[in-house]
């Protein structure tokens, strides 16, 4: 016997609601409409099929019938409001082709990385091309295409639609004209189309409709009413039979038109009447939702036999269409209930914020964050709904979804929406959407909010609140490219004594993403758009910050140690970077900070390049990719760029077959990509893209890209993708025997590298470059062609040679060994402990110390290791075989 009421919870593929992605089963009394069965087999030569026609009329119907009668390949999405978020709309669309081909393209929730809906929309573009290959169709159904009002949607769609191969076709079922333009494929013979017109019913579908619902033919009067009245529109139909079929069908109906809204609520009216009260009541209080389902009914109508009542709306076909093959989700039909919903609201008004505030306490206790909002606004209680945005916000700001947030924000009232968590979570919306204009207006505000709540700190959570808002004032400025402000508060934060417990759950410590898609890290926005020298003094001093505070084992200490990683490869220290990029690769792991972690990856590969282990850097990329797939990972953009480095390994390790094949697929990507295109560009696949054009002989190619990422690199002010782009097009130029362009971009080059002390590139440019350098040098140096400084930097460039690394790290070896005997015991004590990952507070408590007799060994540790740091001091112990022998 079914347990209806268990608390049945729709399943959810990794975010995704499975009852919005469910193929709509038909009711018992759908007949096969074979013309337009016809009509919908052309779907399967067209490029869209658009089904266009009021509500009631059976698009859904139609479709999904002739779908199954036809054994497709599917997927289906049926839409709503909330899919005005572009990345909530592609991550449906996505769900619905994971459905339909068993396959998983989804990173895992929340450790996905960095995705925009561009970049979602290519991906799933792409994999659709590489799965046409098996020749079988899929068709894919976007239902209540009517709700999208987002015109970036409405563009992304057409012009993703424009390259899906043949065998994948795209069926957009609305209420109103479709906002996209049909001209061309109307014009190509690319368009199906169905519209009101084809789905009235005829006399002869009206006969045999009638006579499979109410199990007799229609009399010739009969029909003649019905042909004359309901004009072929599915929703009447329904209506007089179920009217006929409780004795109240009424000939006499006057003939208005059948898309006229008081006919059918009429004939609602008819039915509703005549239904038991127990059942009015149930529809009643139950239209508030989207989806039924035992449970949910239940708590909504604070009763326990809704399972009951739901099988005897489905035995009667009252409306209620299924969402599951389980058969325990329904919704009602769109017609019905807003039929219902209107007679809820001009009836029982303070009754329906009620029902809605059950319906958000459901939703809530199940993990159905969204609609629990969403019912608590309806409900009026802004509130509780402010408090769930803001104890969960986080899960949407990871990975940058702040359309929906936004919507909910603009619907509170001004003085709610002016709290200091909402401010601050408005502010942090903003921000993730390149917004600044309003920030200095909302810190302001915030910083007012704060004054107040100083009365009362505990009770009003100031403590915690101040601390949000100085971590939003140094985002705020860095997102800004305000380096002297950055510096300046973390400055600041790292010379408090008051900071708050590291356990005290601030929005950064929840696991905000705060790469937005950038290799090295520092080309991006904590790097200040590649400017090293800015990224070098600023997550210094947050290094200082985390030291000083204990906060080694924390999310965003991962980018810090990537970031100095970086900045110290660059400086060709490579013993350094490689303390720190193990470090961050670490914590990475540890905290799915996926943003610090592959840059750290990338950065020990590139590290192993230059200690000419190449088999030991592609082995690196590898178990990481390993590592990603075992996490569901594999499909964000993180993913990607890890494979595409793996190519360029194996095509310096000889391999040209996998590089010209990875070089087709990014033309086929680059032909794909909008003319929006990413602001991120040039990034590291594209500069990858270029090497490996190189390395294949497509010189022309390559050259075109490069100038592309100089232009746009020089554009945006990004000196370390400008440095990158002017070595690799002095290498093309010089292999199209052009000395004197390649010897000007090289010197433009020195230039932009000796500004920030840029080495690494140079050297890993290869043998060739220096050696072109070498000579322009001596051809120059009694000339004006280079300043003092940037003769020194040449000449700094050529010491800093490949067969130096061995030495280098050889050194550093002895040089620790020597360092660990000038410590005293209790030095090697807390340095042991440290290791074990304890915290300063930790240690003193183990050895019967205070915290700042710890803080002063651990200096006087730093100072006799000449460690930056807690992670150096440490490698230099286990080099040191120290740590080896306990």
């Amino acid at each position: 016997m079914t347990d209806y009421n268990k608390a049945a919870e729709p399943y959810q593929v990794e975010g995704l609601l499975k009852t919005k992605l469910y193929l709509p089963d038909s009711s018992p009394s759908h007949i096969t409409r074979s013309r337009l069965n016809q009509q919908l087999e052309r779907s399967l030569d067209a490029r869209l099929t658009t089904v266009v026609a009021p509500p009631g009329f059976g698009k859904s119907t139609l479709v999904s019938g002739w779908i199954r009668q036809a054994g497709l390949k599917s997927g289906w999405v049926s839409l709503d409001a909330r899919e005005n978020d572009p990345l909530r709309f592609w991550r449906y669309l996505r769900g619905s082709v994971e459905q339909a081909l068993h396959v998983n393209l989804y990173a895992e929730a929340g450790l996905g990385g960095f995705e925009s809906a561009e970049r979602l929309s290519a991906q799933l573009l792409h994999t659709l091309i590489e799965l046409s290959h098996q020749g079988e169709p899929l068709m894919l159904v976007l239902d209540d295409y009517h709700v999208i009002a987002t015109e970036s949607i409405h563009e992304a769609l057409y012009d993703w639609l424009g390259k899906l191969p043949s065998t994948i076709h795209l069926t957009l079922i609305s209420r109103h004209e479709i906002p996209i333009p049909l001209g061309a494929l109307r014009a190509n013979g690319r368009l199906n189309e169905l519209s009101l017109s084809d789905l009235r019913f005829t006399d002869v579908e009206i006969d045999s409709y009638w006579h499979k619902q109410t199990g007799a033919p229609p009399d010739g009067k009969t029909l003649r009413h019905l042909v004359r009245n309901t004009e072929g529109w599915a929703a009447m139909l329904q209506l007089s039979a179920l009217s006929y079929s409780a004795g109240q069908f009424n000939d006499v109906i006057k003939p208005l038109t059948g898309r006229n809204r008081h006919v059918a609520d009429y004939l609602m009216e008819e039915v509703y009447s005549h239904m038991a009260e127990e059942t009015k009541r149930f529809m009643f209080q139950t239209s508030i939702l989207d989806r039924l389902c035992p449970s949910l009914c239940s708590a909504v109508m604070n009763e326990s036999d809704a399972g009951g009542r739901i099988q005897e709306l489905v035995r009667r076909g009252l409306f209620l269409i299924p969402l599951d093959d389980e058969r325990e989700w329904y919704r009602y039909h769109h017609l019905f209930a807003d039929f219902l919903r209107v007679k809820l609201q001009d009836e029982e008004q303070a009754e329906t914020a009620m029902l809605h505030g059950r319906a958000a306490k459901w939703y809530e206790r199940h993990g159905f964050l969204e609609e629990a909002i969403e019912h608590a606004l309806f409900a009026g209680d802004e509130r509780r709904a402010a408090t769930w945005m803001q104890q969960h916000a986080h899960n949407w700001l990871k990975v940058r979804e702040t359309v929906m947030l936004r919507r909910w924000l603009e619907r509170l009232s001004v003085h709610t929406v002016n709290e200091t968590g909402n401010l601050l979570l408005l502010l942090w919306i903003d921000l993730m959407d390149g917004q600044t204009g309003l920030a200095d207006v909302l810190l302001r505000k915030l910083n007012t909010a704060l004054e107040s709540m100083k009365v009362e700190p505990q009770a009003s959570g100031f403590f915690r609140m101040r601390e949000e808002v100085r971590i939003i004032e140094n985002f705020h400025s860095v997102m800004s490219g305000n380096f002297d402000r950055a510096l300046a508060l973390i400055q600041e934060y790292g010379e408090r004594e008051d900071l708050p417990d590291p356990e005290t759950p601030l929005l950064l410590s929840l696991g905000l993403e705060l790469n937005e898609g950038t290799i090295p890290f520092i080309r991006g926005t904590f790097g200040f758009n590649g400017r090293i020298d800015n990224a070098e003094s600023y997550h210094r001093a947050y290094g200082e910050f985390i030291e000083k505070n204990g906060l080694h084992e924390s999310a965003y200490t991962s980018y810090q140690q990537t970031a100095m990683a970086e900045v110290c490869y660059l400086r060709n220290k490579l013993s350094l970077a490689r303390s720190y990029a193990e470090e961050g690769l670490r914590l990475g792991r540890k905290f799915g900070t996926i943003g610090s972690y592959v840059p750290a990856v990338l950065l020990l590969s590139n590290i192993l390049i230059a200690e000419r282990r190449i088999h030991a850097s592609l082995e690196v990329m590898e178990e990481a990719m390993r590592h990603m797939r075992h996490h569901h990972q594999h499909t964000s953009a993180w993913y990607s760029k890890l494979a595409a480095s793996t190519v360029l390994r194996q095509l310096q390790l000889g391999n040209p077959l996998t590089a010209r094949e990875w070089a087709d697929e990014r033309k086929r990507m680059a032909a794909e990509r909008t003319t929006s295109r990413s602001v991120l560009f040039p990034n590291d696949e594209d500069f990858i893209y270029i090497q490996i054009l190189m390395g294949i002989g497509e010189w022309e190619e390559a050259c075109e890209r490069a100038l592309d990422a100089l232009t746009i690199a020089e554009t945006r002010g990004n000196q370390l993708s400008e440095l990158q782009a002017l070595l690799l097009l002095s290498e093309i130029y010089a292999n199209r025997n052009n000395s004197v362009e390649s010897g000007r971009l090289l010197l433009t080059a020195v230039r932009v590298g000796c500004q920030q002390g840029c080495i690494r590139p140079f050297l890993d440019a290869g043998p060739a470059v220096m050696e072109r350098l070498g000579k322009y040098e001596s051809a120059s140096s009694h000339s004006s062609v280079w300043s003092e400084q940037e003769l020194v930097f040449i000449q700094m460039l050529g010491h800093h040679s490949e067969n130096a690394v061995a030495g280098d790290v050889q050194a550093v070896a002895l040089s620790s060994r020597g360092s660990m005997d000038a410590l005293t015991a209790r030095e090697r004590e807390v340095l042991i402990l440290m290791a074990q990952g304890l915290s300063n507070k930790a240690i003193a408590a183990e050895l019967v110390l205070t915290e700042g007799t710890v803080k002063l060994h651990l200096h006087r540790v730093y100072s006799k290791l000449q460690a930056q740091g807690r992670v150096q001091a440490i490698r230099i112990a286990e080099n040191s075989g120290l740590l080896g022998k306990l």
